[in-house]
């Protein structure tokens, strides 16, 4: 985020706006703000399920940025891209699920 924002505090983007932005899903349904609340209610795999896509949303803008400078080719963004989609389509865990089915919505 502060490379992103050359480290101006002021030009900062939250992670599900950046994503949002890009194309990615972002957050879906929960939020960090909800966290701490979730957890006093005995919510730890919704806790879970809600950093496991966070850090899905953070690759995606990670390898977005890689393309951007070039330090990732277009072929190597895009097999990156189809390896996660691909990773997504063969998990069972229904946050997943959701993840991809968003992001493929996003796209068409």
């Amino acid at each position: 985020m502060d490379v992103l924002a050359s480290y101006s505090p002021r030009a900062n983007v939250p992670l599900d706006q950046m994503a949002s932005l890009l194309g990615f899903p972002g957050k879906m349904g929960m939020s960090g703000a909800m966290v701490w609340e979730t957890f006093h209610q005995g919510g730890i795999e919704a806790i879970r399920n809600y950093c496991e896509t966070d850090v899905l949303n953070t690759y995606l803008v990670y390898l977005r940025f890689l393309l951007m400078r070039g330090d990732l080719l277009p072929d190597g963004y895009e097999t990156e891209i189809e390896g996660l989609k691909t990773y997504l389509g063969e998990q069972t865990a229904p946050h997943f699920q959701e993840f991809l089915d968003v992001w493929q919505r996003a796209e068409s």
